[in-house]
């Protein structure tokens, strides 16, 4: 999928929890599906997650966000309504990869996305319910500092090069006349002038699990991510059809302008992904498609 991807094999890996993990060394390791645009997953034995950046970052500064993310981990998994992964420990290079990776507590749950992707049975009521409930959580974590420059929403929306030419890159896919309508409105939507917010940033799919058809999880904790809680709005339009989009959108308890800010946020997601990712990550670019449609459809 990207410049400088590297695969990684189970019989790679393994060898490499057991150097460098020698207490689990007899545990086995399973790669597991994912949709991800940035990790590549393993389970390693019954209790824990290996996560792998698809494209390998080495050195301290790699080493120390991966630590700040299990800080970060850590405060959420006091606060928020659903399980958070927590850190076990950060692995170096290995034979065939140059990088820093991690361990983490295994979370039981389908992903999301696979399960909006294959159209099993979700509540999706019970799921706009649940992830406002999660979302406004983590608004309520306390913030330090300003704007983080980090996640979606860690800035201020503004216009950009990069969607401009995703919206031309898709043409054979969305309509980029109706979708520079719908980005050029959330521009024009007053700026968020409040004090930066703490926010997931990234609450697409591929980052919650569901169990027995409820949200239950998050995967892929970051470091904090602090700016506009209307970039956390993109489930609207990634996830909900109507009524369930109303549902959310009453539960999040953000303004009118918060709202057309929030079709920019997921706009900006969506586009980036939907041409790059056609051919390397179905998945996804299907769940672009589904989001400018809804976009498209509501403008």
């Amino acid at each position: 999928m990207h410049p400088g991807q590297v695969t990684v094999t189970t019989t790679a890996l393994a060898e490499a929890v057991a150097r460098q993990f020698p207490r689990l060394r007899a545990a086995e390791v399973v790669e597991v599906a994912s949709a991800g645009t940035e990790i590549a997953p393993f389970r390693v034995g019954p209790s824990l997650l290996a996560r792998v950046p698809l494209v390998p970052v080495a050195g301290p500064g790699a080493r120390a966000r991966v630590e700040a993310a299990g800080r970060h981990a850590r405060v959420l998994g006091e606060r928020l309504p659903v399980a958070v992964p927590r850190l076990v420990g950060v692995g170096g290079p290995f034979a065939g990869y140059d990088g820093v990776w991690s361990l983490w507590t295994w979370l039981d749950g389908r992903s999301l996305d696979h399960v909006l992707d294959d159209g099993d049975g979700c509540d999706l009521t019970a799921l706009a319910q649940d992830l406002a409930r999660l979302l406004r959580a983590q608004r309520a974590v306390p913030a330090a500092g300003g704007w983080s420059g980090t996640g979606r929403g860690g800035r201020p929306l503004a216009d950009t090069e990069g969607v401009r030419s995703s919206i031309r890159a898709g043409a054979h896919l969305v309509d980029p006349v109706a979708a520079t309508k719908v980005w050029e409105a959330a521009l024009a939507a007053p700026p968020y002038v409040g004090p930066p917010t703490s926010i997931n940033g990234d609450a697409l799919p591929g980052n919650l699990l569901v169990a027995d058809g409820r949200l239950s999880g998050v995967v892929d904790v970051a470091e904090p991510v602090v700016g506009d809680p209307a970039a956390d709005l993109q489930p609207a339009w990634v996830v909900f059809d109507e009524p369930e989009r109303s549902t959310f959108r009453d539960a999040m308890a953000l303004d009118d302008a918060a709202w057309q800010r929030g079709r920019g946020w997921a706009l900006e997601m969506a586009v980036g992904g939907l041409a790059y990712y056609e051919r390397t990550n179905p998945v996804f670019s299907r769940m672009a498609r589904r989001t400018l449609r809804r976009l498209v459809d509501t403008s």
